[in-house]
């Protein structure tokens, strides 16, 4: 699996850049994440699958309001009816370059969250991409919780990279 820490907002990056460097394998990059996303995209977007916000609402413009849909009839499968806070799941775009979207909800609804939800959305994502090889290839994500969900730069890279750390050593724990 390789992840890829894609943002537009310079102190993030920054904050990325320090709080992952024991792990040289991540690449970190500040640039607009439509710009040059392949394969796989994060959503972090809520329990509900409404994407009328943040970086969501990005995804829509660039993948066409049906993404919309499609995320929200997928949660609505679950037994829940939502998509809890370190749940994930993968839903198909239709889109020839960036194929898969994982859905890693930061917030119930659209609001802001604590930091700590950053490290259950992340570890979501790493779980779900590490355990499909075609979806992990190469995931792509945002801030997760920056935008809508409020949680500082740093206190949001602090957490990813707990959650990195956590997943890489129960991987290597199962070796």
């Amino acid at each position: 699996m390789r992840l890829h820490l894609i943002d537009s907002n310079e102190e993030l990056v920054t904050a990325w850049t320090k709080r992952f460097a024991t792990f040289p394998e991540v690449n970190i990059k500040h640039a607009n994440i439509l710009d040059v996303a392949e394969n796989c995209l994060v959503s972090p977007a809520n329990s509900h699958g409404f994407m009328d916000g943040g970086i969501d609402a990005a995804y829509c413009a660039f993948f066409g309001q049906q993404i919309e849909r499609t995320m929200q009839d997928a949660i609505k499968q679950r037994p829940e009816g939502h998509l809890p806070i370190g749940a994930s799941l993968v839903v198909r775009t239709s889109h020839t370059r960036v194929p898969f979207l994982i859905v890693a909800p930061t917030m119930v609804m659209p609001e802001a969250v604590e930091s700590r939800n950053c490290y259950r959305a992340m570890r979501a994502v790493l779980r779900i991409g590490g355990t499909n090889p075609e979806v992990g290839r190469d995931i792509y994500c945002p801030g997760l919780a920056t935008g809508v969900g409020a949680v500082p730069p740093e206190d949001a890279a602090v957490m990813m990279a707990e959650a990195y750390r956590d997943w890489k050593c129960s991987v290597e724990n199962k070796l």
